[in-house]
């Protein structure tokens, strides 16, 4: 079974602030794209409330655009997260172009909502954030940053 990792890109793979994106850039985190690539997933994806702009200059400037296949953004899509057509819609454009239908989807994202939506097109839920915990039925891991949770995923 193949494994398919979509991440949101604000707060999870990055923590948010307007200077982020050239705090990135100029620092280069060598350690982030280098777990994501150990994570040897079939395919990894980019799924962000933000715009289809902002997620490329992110994927940039964290090193890991070359691995991105698509990137899902408000601009790109009829409904933002957490709404469930919206998950709905990302799910079939991912199966649509999977070789293998039995891949299991992991989503990274730092809010419940979209992790309860994620949980409900029956996706692998992975919640981001300080105060993570095993909290509900939603929820299949917790992690307080991006890269205990890699670590986690390349064991």
């Amino acid at each position: 079974m193949g494994k398919i990792f979509v991440f949101d890109v604000d707060d999870t793979l990055i923590i948010h602030a307007p200077q982020d994106i050239n705090h990135y850039a100029e620092k280069k985190d060598n350690i982030l794209p280098e777990l994501i690539k150990g994570l040897k997933g079939d395919a990894y994806y980019l799924y962000t409330n933000g715009t289809h702009e902002h997620g490329k200059k992110v994927s940039k400037a964290l090193d890991i655009n070359p691995m991105i296949k698509k990137i899902f953004a408000r601009d790109t899509l009829r409904n933002m997260k957490p709404h469930i057509d919206s998950f709905r819609y990302v799910n079939n454009e991912i199966l649509r172009v999977s070789f293998n239908l039995t891949n299991d989807i992991y989503f990274f994202d730092d809010m419940k909502e979209n992790i309860a939506s994620a949980k409900k097109v029956g996706w692998k839920t992975v919640w981001i954030s300080p105060e993570a915990k095993k909290v509900d039925a939603s929820i299949d891991y917790a992690f307080s940053n991006i890269y205990e949770a890699l670590i986690h995923f390349l064991i």
